[in-house]
């Protein structure tokens, strides 16, 4: 039975007095508009004349429900989603669930807000109006984050950043998500335990590479991490799809990372990545703090072997070679990567660069020897030995 309702609005307030209970779920309020629904968002700016009117559109979909928002002008949802502090024009909120069409009409006026209630196109409401726009406001607040900034400040001062971390697990959107994080981030002083759940979420609850890796950036920008932190940086970009992004995020990291564990970890989720150029950049950017070591060295050639460029590996070995390492097995693992190097021209460089870097003698001398047999061209294969000639003659 459909409750009727009698409406009258007082200035910024609605009065409502239901002839019947008015506690029934809708669509929206049962949550059938989770990750999944399909979306679109629009806000643009026109100008009529000199005065510039924005106007937005949302539409929110799974199955028979659908949430649809248009407003004209700008408005401003309470930090709390009880409704609205301002509306420049006007704002439409609607609920389609197969059923019912529910509908707010909140326009601005010389003595406050107006709220227009309608159901079905005519005048009443068959559920409590309030909890109703709560959970419409919600809802798109979980998409959209449009009151970030005021929300999480409340959410702190209600139930710390707890409340806020588990509001932004029931997310469906990970623009949102991240949007709660970085205010989050803006207005508390975290504990490790706080940014390893923040880091632990963003692994297990996000899917979109860029906000992943926005995210990690914000983290790192907000202080010093300590070692356990770069590792749970890591373990998220380690997930990601995209090299791009997967550099990006574990670039984030690198001031962190002091352990062997945590170097030997970065360098395997580097191995993970396809592109040659992206890894070649991120190892660098490591060798650059000194991340190769004798426990690191497997992990930072596996790394190496990743890279089908010629051009690439040699620049990464390049770099290496640059930071005059001292350990034998550092070394041959260079001349044991250069080996891989097809190019004569590349392989000949490397090869001269190594010469004048160290001391070429026992093994190091029989892997150099043989990483010069692969090159086919005359002019480059005696080009890298009188680098090793020219060694010995100073020698």
């Amino acid at each position: 039975m459909t409750a009727s309702i009698r409406a009258v609005s007082v200035g910024a307030t609605l009065c409502v007095v239901a002839a019947s209970g008015v506690s029934a779920q809708t669509c929206v309020s049962s949550g059938q508009l989770g990750r999944r629904a399909n979306s679109s968002h629009q806000s643009s700016t026109s100008s009529d004349g000199d005065r510039a009117t924005r106007t937005t559109t949302i539409r929110l979909r799974s199955g028979d429900c659908e949430l649809r928002v248009d407003a004209r002008g700008d408005f401003v949802i309470r930090p709390d989603l009880t409704g609205f502090t301002s509306v420049d024009n006007y704002v439409e909120l609607e609920e389609r669930d197969g059923e019912h069409n529910r509908k707010v009409r909140i326009s601005g006026a010389a003595s406050g807000l107006e709220y227009r209630w309608s159901l079905d196109g005519g005048n009443g409401f068959d559920v409590d109006h309030e909890r109703w726009l709560s959970n419409m406001l919600l809802a798109i607040e979980r998409r959209t984050a449009w009151v970030a900034k005021s929300r999480v400040p409340l959410l702190l001062k209600q139930g710390g950043a707890d409340a806020v971390l588990n509001e932004t697990y029931l997310m469906d959107s990970d623009y949102a998500k991240r949007q709660y994080y970085t205010a989050l981030l803006a207005n508390a002083t975290l504990t490790e335990a706080n940014v390893e759940r923040i880091l632990r979420q963003a692994a297990d609850s996000m899917s979109s590479d860029y906000e992943r890796a926005e995210l990690l950036k914000a983290v790192a920008a907000k202080g010093p991490m300590n070692d356990r932190l770069a590792r749970s940086v890591i373990g998220v970009a380690q997930r990601m799809s995209s090299d791009y992004e997967k550099r990006r995020a574990l670039s984030a990291g690198l001031d962190a990372v002091t352990s062997a564990e945590s170097r030997t970890a970065f360098f395997t989720a580097a191995s993970t990545m396809s592109s040659s150029y992206e890894i070649a950049e991120l190892l660098i950017a490591a060798q650059r703090r000194s991340f190769v070591d004798s426990v690191s060295a497997d992990a930072f050639f596996k790394a190496v072997g990743k890279l089908s460029s010629d051009y690439e590996r040699h620049r990464t070995l390049s770099a290496l070679l640059k930071q005059r390492p001292d350990s034998p097995m550092i070394l041959a693992g260079v001349l044991r990567a250069s080996s891989t190097i097809n190019s004569d021209y590349e392989l000949a460089s490397l090869l001269v660069e190594f010469a004048n870097a160290t001391q070429v003698r026992g093994e190091l001398r029989e892997l150099y020897l043989k990483a010069t047999r692969s090159i086919s061209s005359d002019f480059e294969y005696r080009r890298a030995l009188s680098a090793l000639l020219e060694q010995d003659r100073r020698t």
